[in-house]
């Protein structure tokens, strides 16, 4: 499975006692339907790698997670900082009104009812996410907030965006 077919769940955070455990942080809307996972997919060195889960309690707005096979600190040392994934198909469905990030890639953007252009990536350099799309043969970045994003239409890929003024200009002189 490639990191493409997957969404980020979270991280690895720290180790917790000598057995092994760790905590994660889920970075998603809903923790509690992450509860009952029975595996994870580890990002190390480019590649998924499976994690059986065989015990998991909330800690807060975290998890202690014990995984199968590793049941010593030095293990759990190994596995800190991984981030994990799942595949999307265990992704819940998004509110009717709602939308996951990664639909948004592939989507045309307007402003003022004038074609900007499409979606190319998510990202996320601190706390805020952008929008990454190709105008006039640059990449423009475009906050999602929501009175910038005024409206997503997944059934016909389409965004409405209200820029702040002079927002393409810095990307084009």
């Amino acid at each position: 499975m490639l990191i493409d077919d997957c969404f980020e769940l979270g991280y690895i955070i720290k180790t917790h006692g000598l057995k092994g455990q760790v905590y994660v942080q889920l970075d998603v809307d809903d923790p509690s339907e992450y509860y009952k996972m029975e595996s994870v997919l580890a990002e190390k060195s480019g590649k998924l790698i499976p994690f059986f889960v065989s015990g998991m309690r909330p800690q807060g707005d975290k998890l202690l997670v014990t995984f199968e096979d590793i049941d010593h600190i030095d293990q759990a040392s190994e596995i800190v900082g991984l981030k994990l994934f799942l595949p999307l198909d265990q992704l819940p469905a998004a509110p009717e009104d709602g939308y996951y990030y990664h639909e948004l890639i592939g989507m045309k953007v307007s402003h003022a009812s004038q074609p900007i252009g499409v979606v190319k990536d998510i990202y996320q350099p601190s706390s805020q996410y952008l929008l990454a799309v190709d105008f006039q043969d640059n990449e423009i970045l475009i906050p999602i907030e929501d009175h910038i994003v005024l409206s997503v239409d997944k059934e016909k890929g389409e965004i409405v965006v209200d820029l702040p003024e002079g927002l393409l200009e810095i990307f084009t002189s």
